[in-house]
């Protein structure tokens, strides 16, 4: 089943991406540009995933417009996220961040009260396919 995004709002520039690879040190993966351009501060169709054997919700893709005030925002997730090999792209509607690990290139689920990541064992595409 084909995930519908909705409510995306465009992304405003599309240099931000540089913009975070200088700032963060770090190199955006295009699987996940992709996804932030198509779906920029959209909520899915189908919101439900697996983390080992706890169910947990993607409430909505972060956006990452600067200037964003009526959504959550990726600079709001790098304020609280310090580990630099994760890059928060979704959040769920508890305060959780779905984010992109570089390390291992999958997706893993940051807890907010412990900072504990738990691992999808999913590559980002097979994490969108999964959704349900």
């Amino acid at each position: 089943m084909e995930i519908i995004w909705k409510y995306k709002i465009d992304v405003d520039d599309k240099n931000v991406f540089t913009e975070i690879e200088n700032e963060r040190k770090i190199s955006f993966p295009a699987e996940l540009k992709d996804l932030i351009l198509n779906a920029n501060a959209a909520t899915p169709s189908s919101y439900n995933f697996m983390v080992g054997n706890n169910e947990r919700v993607l409430g909505s893709i972060l956006s990452f417009n600067r200037n964003e005030r009526d959504t959550d925002s990726v600079f709001t997730a790098f304020a609280v996220i310090n580990d630099s090999d994760l890059i928060p792209f979704g959040i769920d509607p508890f305060g959780n961040y779905i984010c992109y690990s570089l390390k291992d290139s999958t997706v893993v689920f940051w807890d907010h009260e412990t900072s504990r990541i738990d691992s999808t064992g999913k590559t980002l595409n097979e994490f969108i396919e999964a959704l349900y």
